[in-house]
Order: structure tokens, then sequence, then C-alpha cells
């Protein structure tokens, strides 16, 4: 059986809208692409699934347009959406990309989710349960609707010991100190960036930062580097690893392409440095492509990076 990696809310829908860089008022544009993707935590999962992974969320979703449309494109991707429901009244995050592919840019516009908290059930718990670990962000912490299931999951992980993926992601700067402190310090792996491993570690940088956040609890830290690679960081050991040389087309949605080949290769069993060597691959082929979403590279996209290295990884394929 597959191994199964059970991620939590941000379920988005992105309009990707290629643009020239900044906006300015009466300077007009005409585009030739508008496309409806899956965005934020969806990326990670469509990655996740492309690799071979058993893929589930939990989390809500609004009974609008962009809330059906982004369940059946998930549900194509073959993604178990069990755990996701729409209540009443409920609106979906739309996120507009701008993205200028010629200075390597982006810019977000969202329109955050609104409609009634909703509660951890039966079927969330089964679902979560069953999984052999879970991906959250620290973006989970502002989502009003997940408010009573955030806590409810990371504890539950703890019990049945299923290990904690956390990724800061940029929105930390906006989430309560406490609040961020406390889920920090029950998830396993952290995962961010050098400008975010700041924001998350009250400003502190450097040595200061990591050993703030080893002694919140994690045991691993990973901080990716963009065109740098990343680096892995434990209490007794620490490396980077170089990036892979590739033409960068888009940066959106690389870090959560990382995420996923990073757990699958942890799900299968593979030592950190491997794991972070997927993780660039996947990066890698991700910003050679335009958007995110359905974008995200296919399992032949991601091995074809990898064939410039000598690493033996068995990618279904």
């Amino acid at each position: 059986m597959s191994k199964h990696v059970v991620s939590i809310g941000d379920l988005v829908l992105d309009l990707i809208t290629p643009v020239r860089l900044p906006i300015q008022p009466f300077k007009h544009q005409e585009i030739r692409i508008l496309d409806f993707q899956p965005g934020g935590g969806c990326n990670f999962m469509i990655m996740a699934r492309r690799l071979g992974l058993r893929v589930s969320a939990i989390g809500t979703l609004g009974t609008d347009a962009f809330g059906n449309q982004l369940r059946t494109m998930l549900k194509a991707e073959n993604i178990d959406l069990r755990g996701v429901v729409s209540m009443p009244g409920s609106r979906t995050t739309v996120v507009y990309d701008l993205i200028d592919t010629e200075r390597h840019e982006h810019a977000f516009i969202a329109y955050n989710a609104t409609g009634p908290v909703a509660r951890y059930d039966n079927i969330m718990d089964a679902v979560l349960i069953s999984g052999h670990a879970v991906f959250m962000q620290a973006y989970n912490l502002m989502e009003q609707q997940l408010a009573e299931i955030v806590d409810p999951v990371m504890e539950r992980a703890r019990q049945k010991r299923i290990p904690i993926f956390f990724d800061v992601g940029p929105t930390v700067a906006h989430v309560k100190p406490k609040m961020l402190e406390q889920a920090m310090a029950r998830a396993d792996y952290l995962m961010m960036t050098e400008e975010e491993m700041s924001l998350a570690a009250c400003g502190k940088t450097g040595a200061a930062a990591i050993d703030y956040l080893l002694g919140l609890g994690p045991h691993t830290l990973v901080i990716k580097q963009q065109e740098r690679g990343c680096t892995v960081v434990q209490r007794d050991w620490q490396q980077h690893f170089d990036a892979f040389r590739v033409n960068v087309i888009d940066s959106v949605g690389a870090g959560d392409c990382f995420n996923a080949a990073f757990i699958y290769g942890f799900l299968h069993g593979y030592d950190l440095s491997t794991c972070a060597i997927l993780g660039n691959a996947a990066g890698g082929a991700s910003v050679q492509k335009l958007g995110s979403g359905l974008n995200v590279p296919t399992c032949a996209e991601v091995q074809a990076v990898l064939a410039s290295t000598s690493l033996e990884v068995s990618l279904p394929c």
C-alpha cells in the first residue's frame, strides 16, 4: 500500500495572470493567459500525488462556484476529500497570482475564505490516523474556519506518533506569537525559508535562530534557500545541498513541490540527505514551468532533473 500523507487546510483557487510588474494606474496591459488553478496547499497535494503518495485533505471549501471547481480539480488528481467539509454560506479562498516571467517576480492578491467554523469529526479523525505523515502550515493558524480543527489534529497526530511536518510560510508574520510557538513546539520537522526562519524565531538569525527553534521541540529544520538549494539542520548535524542548475521561469509553488518531494523521501525511508536532494529536484522542476496547481511537475519531470546526479532513488515514473 502506498505511503499516505494528510494535508491540513489552505485549500485555495488561484487565478494565474502573467503580467508586467509593477502594475501602474492607467498603464493598461493585455494578457494572453488567464487560468484557474488549485493553489496554496493544493500545490503540495498534487505534487505528492504525482510522486505516488496517497494524499488526503482535511479542511473546508466554500459552497460557491470556486469551491465546486476546486473540488472537481482535486478529485481528478485522485486526492481524498472525505475530510473536507462545505458548510452553507461559506466561500472559498481565491488568490490572484500576478506573475512577471521576465523579472521572475510575483505578487498575490487574496480573498480569504469565509463561513462557519468547522468541527473536528469522526471522518476527519479516521482520515488522520490512517496517515503516515501530517503536513501543516502556519497559515492554518490564521484560517478562521479551522480554529477548532488545528489543535485536535496536532494532538491526535502526536498521540498516534504520526510525524508532523510544519511549514512556516510567508504569512508567519501575521500569526499570533504564542499560537505559533505552541504549534512549532508540537511539530517534528519545521520547513521554512531563511527570511521565514527569522520571523519564526522572534527576529533571531543564523545560529541563534536555529538554537531557538530546535529548543522549542522539533528535531529537524529544513531551510529552503531558493536558487542556493537548502540546508538541513539537527542538533548534532547540519548540511547544505546545492540547487540544481535549471532555467527559471516562475518560482510560484516551488517551495510546495520541495516539501512534497522531501516528505516522499522521508516516507520511503531515505536519509535526510536524499530527502533534501529530492526536494531540490522537485523545486528545480517546478521553476521551469509557469504557475502551479495542475502545472506542478510530473514525476517524469522531477526524474529528469535528478538524472544529472548519481542518486539512486526509486520514483514511480
